[in-house]
């Protein structure tokens, strides 16, 4: 049991946005509508030409923070969240996707039940225009706790999971280090498979969904 977990424990939810006026409301209100309630908000406005901080800056909320950066990608963008982070876990998520409400809540509490570096993952639905046509399609690999077997699955073809589906304790983020800014094409596959290599189990929580 992971005793470093605890009720103060702080989530910090990283967003990289680039252009995403459309949609970065929706996915900060997932955040603060959380019902884990210790959660530090942190977009990194990667040098939008739209009204994206602007938006994110008239939200009343103290627990956001909104860092304006020159366009440098995505991977630059987590990592500069990454660097003003202040959580002992890490959120990340895309400007167009949203979290359900107990996300958090019900990862933490399977963290706190598990093994020191254990990270966590959910059921995650696709959708495309609205989060109501949600669809979700569950695959083999996700339930499978053991990290290096879950990597095998995932490359032998049995799924893969979606960024925003892990949470992981910032020591395991600090083991596995930082985004490759060199790659703009399935970076967040090979960042996961650093965090996998240095976790100890995955902690498939169904209940929880993004």
């Amino acid at each position: 049991m992971s005793d470093s977990i605890k009720s103060s424990t702080i989530v910090s939810v990283i967003i990289p946005a680039w252009n995403a006026a459309q949609w970065i409301s929706e996915a900060i209100e997932s955040a603060l509508r959380q019902t884990w309630r210790k959660v530090e908000v942190i977009v990194v406005d990667d040098g939008s030409t739209d009204d994206t901080a602007t938006i994110v800056e008239r939200i009343p909320d103290q627990r956001i923070r909104c860092i304006r950066a020159e366009h440098q990608g995505a991977a630059s963008a987590r990592n500069r969240g990454l660097d003003e982070a202040t959580g002992e876990l890490i959120q990340f998520l895309d400007a167009d996707d949203v979290l359900g409400e107990r996300k958090l809540e019900l990862q933490v509490e399977a963290l706190r039940a598990s093994e020191p570096g254990s990270v966590a993952s959910c059921r995650w639905a696709l959708f495309l225009a609205d989060v109501s046509g949600a669809r979700m399609i569950d695959e083999t690999v996700w339930a499978e706790s053991d990290p290096i077997e879950w990597l095998r699955r995932s490359f032998s073809g049995e799924g893969m999971m979606q960024p925003a589906a892990w949470l992981v304790p910032r020591s395991v983020v600090d083991a596995a280090g930082p985004w490759d800014e060199s790659l703009s094409l399935h970076d967040d596959g090979e960042y996961f498979s650093r965090v996998l290599v240095n976790a100890q189990k995955n902690v498939f929580v169904p209940d929880a969904i993004v």
